[in-house]
């Protein structure tokens, strides 16, 4: 196919597309909020990247491009749904796309790699606590609840923890061997 020369190959859209998934499926949940709607988006976005790789010019475009898809397809499915949650300001979207775009070096192995190292250097409190926030999917007065602790305990905790693992990521993906404490 003569368009092969000027477009990114159907396989080179479905290696980005499976080397990157985390990255993407992380960035329309938080978006949208909800794990099942962010992969529904994900797959709408997968066809569309497959059905549309012609105007796709080269694999550096792509990311970005998948990116604004998937915030295009996120804002739409959002704004469709019947209980609609407080949206994100275009700033906020802007500011995270600046965020994202920093990690599109850098594969979805490597950071979910990295995020796992991070989370095994937590103490088993901290652990149990990100399990109940984003593994049951709890909020923080139900976190607080189940650990017999006050909210604003928990909600503290919550943006140490937060603050250790961004460290500790950045860490790892730079390469640096630095302690999580």
């Amino acid at each position: 196919m003569e368009d092969d020369a000027i477009s990114v190959h159907q396989s080179n859209v479905l290696r980005v597309l499976l080397q990157e998934r985390a990255k993407l499926l992380a960035y329309i949940w938080a978006i949208v909020r909800d794990e099942h709607l962010a992969e529904d988006i994900f797959q709408e976005v997968s066809l569309l990247a497959i059905d549309k790789r012609e105007e796709i010019y080269s694999e550096e475009v792509l990311m970005p491009w998948l990116r604004q898809t998937a915030r295009y397809r996120a804002l739409h499915a959002v704004q469709s749904r019947q209980r609609r949650p407080m949206l994100l300001s275009d700033g906020i979207l802007d500011a995270l796309d600046d965020c994202w775009e920093k990690y599109d070096d850098v594969t979805a192995p490597t950071l979910v790699d990295a995020l796992r190292h991070c989370m095994a250097r937590l103490t088993s409190r901290a652990r149990q606590i990100v399990a109940l926030r984003y593994v049951e999917g709890l909020n923080g007065a139900q976190v607080a609840e189940a650990l017999g602790r006050k909210v604003r305990t928990i909600y503290v905790a919550l943006s140490r923890i937060h603050g250790r693992l961004r460290k500790c990521v950045q860490s790892e993906i730079a390469g640096e061997d630095v302690q999580n404490g």
